[in-house]
Parts: structure tokens; sequence; C-alpha cells
């Protein structure tokens, strides 16, 4: 079931006062990213998208990159685009991250009216039953899944969960938490993964990264461990 809101004019003071994030090890940070980031902020009509890098996930093998590393490729990345920003929280946090300790600590940040949004891949939204209490995500904020055209969501079988789908992203500014919904974005097959692959063998990442990340890639001579981790 999706549950279908009354059309209301949407508040611009709650607009306005919504934080949106995409979490991701953007490890190395690629233009399929930056693109699901900016068209989220379009469709929700927000004036900026917070990318979120990973500390150490509980589920993933250690990154490949340092944490000082990825954070200067991504401030390096949205340098030059106004809509998109970094929140470097989850790498000043020791030991594991969880990301709903993270949205905990944004709503106290942004206070219990202001919507929040969490941002996540359909791959990462099937597996969403192994995240530690992932019962609470939607009891702190919204989660608006990026998904590929035609592709088949697979959320938590949970009769609640369910029921807490709505069938338009925008409608999730309505309320400050407890929704989740999903956005179509143009599927751009860029793999972080693959790019550490291209750079052990030596090869260009020219136009599958912004060219500072790329610059800074090259410079500090990064992805050329014969251990990857995976994405």
């Amino acid at each position: 079931m999706i549950l279908v809101l009354a059309p209301s004019p949407l508040d611009h003071s709650t607009v306005a006062s919504a934080r949106v994030l995409l979490g991701g090890s953007f490890d190395p940070i690629h233009h399929g990213h930056l693109r699901a980031a900016l068209e989220a902020a379009e469709a929700l009509m927000v004036a900026r998208v917070d990318l979120l890098p990973a500390g150490q996930p509980a589920l993933r093998s250690p990154l490949a990159a340092s944490n000082h590393a990825r954070l200067a490729m991504l401030q390096l990345a949205v340098a030059d685009e106004a809509r998109l920003g970094v929140d470097a929280r989850e790498l000043q946090r020791p030991g594991q991250t969880f990301t709903i300790d993270t949205l905990q600590s944004l709503r106290q940040e942004a206070g219990p009216k202001a919507p929040l949004i969490f941002l996540l891949g359909a791959d990462a939204f099937s597996r969403l039953e192994q995240w530690q209490r992932w019962q609470l995500l939607t009891r702190t904020a919204h989660l608006l899944v990026l998904s590929r055209p035609g592709q088949t969501l697979s959320p938590p079988s949970h009769p609640l969960f369910l029921a807490q789908r709505l069938s338009e992203p925008l409608d999730l500014l309505r309320r400050p938490f407890g929704h989740w919904s999903a956005l179509e974005i143009t599927p751009l097959a860029i793999s972080a993964t693959d790019l550490r692959q291209r750079c052990r063998q030596g090869q260009s990442l020219r136009y599958l990264v912004p060219d500072a990340v790329w610059d800074y890639i090259q410079a500090q001579q990064l992805y050329r461990a014969t251990s990857l981790s995976q994405d």
C-alpha cells in the first residue's frame, strides 16, 4: 500500500528548514553520486543536499582511502555546486558508525519540527533490516530511496513500515519524520569498486569523476594498493 496525502501547499519555512543528506562511503566520490544528490535536491525543491561520508560502516570491509582523503575529494567535488555540501560528522566519530546515531544527532540539531530526509540507494534499502536499530530510522527521519527507472524495490516486510510509504517524495516535507518514498534518478553506470580497479590498472578516471577529484587521486597516488574494498 502507498499512502497518498491530501494535497496542500508546502510551507516555505518548513521546506527551508529541511535537512537532506545522501550517505555513502564515497570511496571515491563520482559523477553518479553527484548527479543523484542534485536530482534529489531538484525533486524536493530544497536549497541543499549534504553528502554524508561514512566513518567505518559496520557492514563493510575497511575503506580503501583514508577519512582525510575522502573528505578532501568530497570538498573538491562540491566546490562549484551551491546545492551540494558535505557533512563530515561520521568521520569525526571513533569506531564503527551507525546511521541511526547520525540521524539522531541531526534530529537534535534540527529540532522536532524540521523535515529530516536520508537518501539511500535501492541496493542499500534492500538490506535495511541488517542495519543497526533499523526500526528507529523512520522514527527519527524520512527515507528517500533513489532507484533506477523500472527497478523493483525490496522494502522490509514489516507491515508498519510498508504502511509508511508515500507516493510522492515532496510529501515527505509535510512532516518531520515517519515515512519513506522513492525517486527515480538518471541511471549512471559508475561504480566506486570499478573506479578503484581502474586506478590499480593505471587507467584514467577522467569524465567518471570531477577533474579536481581525479587530479587529487593522482597527486596522492590513491587506490594503487592490491587490496581493494568492495561496494
